[in-house]
C-alpha cells in the first residue's frame, strides 16, 4: 500500500484498491495470523444489518484492540503506534474495505478527530456530510453526486477534525459500494471501475481524475436524512435538537471516558457546523432536484 486514507499515510507491503495521493501521518499495516478469536465476552459486538451486512466483535484494551469479523479473521490495532495488521486472505479487496472501518475508526477517534458513520460529498472544493439511518439513501445520493461530478471523500465512515479555520472531512478510501438495483438503475459511472460484485452490492474503485488528494476538504454542512414526504423539503435546524441524532451515527466505545469524548467531538461539530434537515420521496426520478436543492441551499 502507498497512499492516504484519513489523513494517514499508509505504510505497508500490501496492495491497495482504494488510497488516495498526497501525505498524512503514518500508519502501519501488515499481514498477521492473528490465532483464534478471544473466548471471552466482547467489549463491543455489531450484528447484521442492512448497511452493515456482516457480524463483528471488539476484544482487547486501550492499548490493543482485536476487530473480529465473521468470514475474515481478526484485525490487531494499537491506536498509539498507530499500526493495524490483517488477518491472511484471498479476498484482498473485501478485506481492505473492512480495514478502512472499525479498525481505522479506533485509530484516528484516539488520535482526536471525530468518526461518523456518514457519506461525505466534496462540491468545489467544500464538504457536505450526510448521516440517517440505513437504507435512507446515503450511497445513492453519493452515487448520484458522483454522476454529476462531484467527488465522494467517504461512503459509509467520515473523520471530521477541528482545526483553526473550522471543521474539515478526511477523505476516506475511494470506494463506492452501491446496492445492484442502483448500479442498475443508474447506470455506468465514468471514471470507476467494478471491483467486485456480490449479491448485496457492486463495489467500485475510484480511478486517479475522481480520487483527488487526502487533503482536508472544509465542512461547510451536515446534512441530516429522513423520508416519508412526497415533496423534497430541505431547512436548517437548531443543533439542540439533533445532537442525539448526530450522537447515534458517532463511533464511541462503552466507557464513560469514550462516551463524553466522544459527544464532546459532537457538540463541538455541532456548534461550528450548519446543519440541515433533508426529507424527500425515495424515487430516482427526483434525485437531479435533490442535488440541486441541497446545493443550492446549503452550499450558497
Amino acid at each position: 500500500m502507498a497512499g492516504v486514507v484519513f489523513g494517514y499515510e499508509v505504510g505497508s507491503p500490501l496492495a491497495s484498491t482504494y488510497l488516495r495521493a498526497g501525505r498524512g501521518d503514518p500508519l502501519v499495516v501488515d499481514e498477521v495470523d492473528p490465532g483464534p478469536e478471544p473466548g471471552v465476552e466482547p467489549i463491543l459486538e455489531w450484528r447484521p444489518r442492512p448497511d452493515t451486512p456482516f457480524q463483528a466483535r471488539l476484544h482487547g484494551d486501550p492499548g490493543r484492540y482485536g476487530v473480529w469479523i465473521d468470514g475474515m479473521g481478526g484485525f490487531g490495532v494499537e491506536p498509539d503506534v498507530p499500526r493495524i495488521t490483517v488477518p491472511p486472505s484471498a479476498d484482498a479487496v473485501r478485506r481492505e474495505e473492512r480495514l478502512w472501518g472499525v479498525p481505522a475508526a479506533l485509530c484516528f477517534s484516539r488520535r482526536g478527530d471525530l468518526p461518523l458513520h456518514a457519506g461525505a460529498i466534496d462540491v468545489a472544493g467544500r464538504a457536505l456530510v450526510f448521516c440517517g439511518p440505513g437504507r435512507f439513501g446515503k450511497t445513492t445520493l453519493a452515487t448520484a453526486f458522483l454522476r454529476a461530478g462531484h467527488r465522494v471523500l467517504s461512503e459509509d465512515l467520515v473523520c471530521v477534525r477541528q482545526t483553526d479555520r473550522g471543521p474539515a472531512v478526511l477523505p476516506g478510501p475511494a470506494m463506492l459500494r452501491v446496492r445492484p438495483d442502483v448500479a442498475e438503475r443508474l447506470g455506468p459511472i465514468d471514471g470507476t471501475r467494478e471491483v467486485l460484485r456480490d449479491g448485496e452490492r457492486v463495489h467500485l474503485a475510484m480511478e486517479d481524475g475522481l480520487r483527488g488528494s487526502g487533503d482536508p476538504v472544509p465542512l461547510a454542512g451536515i446534512v441530516i436524512l429522513k423520508r416519508g414526504l412526497p415533496e423534497i423539503t430541505l431547512y436548517r435546524v437548531e443543533p439542540e435538537r439533533f445532537l442525539p441524532e448526530l450522537f447515534s451515527v458517532s463511533f464511541n466505545l462503552p466507557s464513560d471516558i469514550e462516551r463524553a469524548r466522544s459527544f464532546g467531538g459532537v457538540v463541538d461539530l455541532a456548534g461550528s457546523t450548519p446543519l440541515w434537515l433533508l426529507d424527500r420521496p425515495l424515487e430516482f426520478a427526483t434525485l437531479g432536484e435533490v442535488l440541486d436543492t441541497v446545493t443550492g441551499t446549503c452550499l450558497s
